[in-house]
């Protein structure tokens, strides 16, 4: 057994294809949560407006709960905008500009629950890359499909 050291010119990091592998992937993911937070925000304005609606006016025991109406609105709201959002930085990933929307977004991703969390992380590992801020500043324009 001969004690030879690895070669000390071996690049580290990860090469351009690598980078464009992580980036497709993270499109790929964000269109998907978006598309979902897109659903959920559809199904929520169909139950604050139904919910709403049932409900028979007046000021008694029996009035619309307006509380919930606006409660139901104010998540249908936010769903619509995460999902928004989410496609947008998918885009953005997959033309490999707005670097900081992205981030901003992938952190957000956290308010969607345990999905959001587990693509936020690997989103946030993925994205503070030093090879990949550098392909997003214009060194390596080159777009993964």
């Amino acid at each position: 057994m001969s004690a030879t050291p690895p070669p000390l010119n071996v690049p580290r990091g990860w090469t351009s294809m690598q980078v464009a592998s992580h980036l497709h992937t993270l499109k790929i993911m964000f269109y998907v949560l978006g598309g979902l937070e897109l659903i959920l925000a559809a199904f929520l304005l169909l139950a604050t407006v139904a919910g709403y609606v049932s409900e028979p006016p007046g000021s008694g025991p029996d009035a619309a709960p307006l509380l919930l109406f606006v409660l139901l609105g104010a998540g249908t709201a936010t769903f619509a905008a995460l999902g928004g959002l989410s496609i947008k930085a998918a885009g953005c990933m997959g033309a490999r500009r707005q670097h900081r929307l992205c981030l901003i977004v992938a952190g957000l991703a956290c308010l969607t629950g345990a999905l959001g969390i587990a693509l936020a992380a690997y989103a946030l590992w993925a994205l503070l890359r030093p090879e990949v801020v550098a392909s997003f500043d214009g060194t390596g324009r080159a777009v993964a499909a």
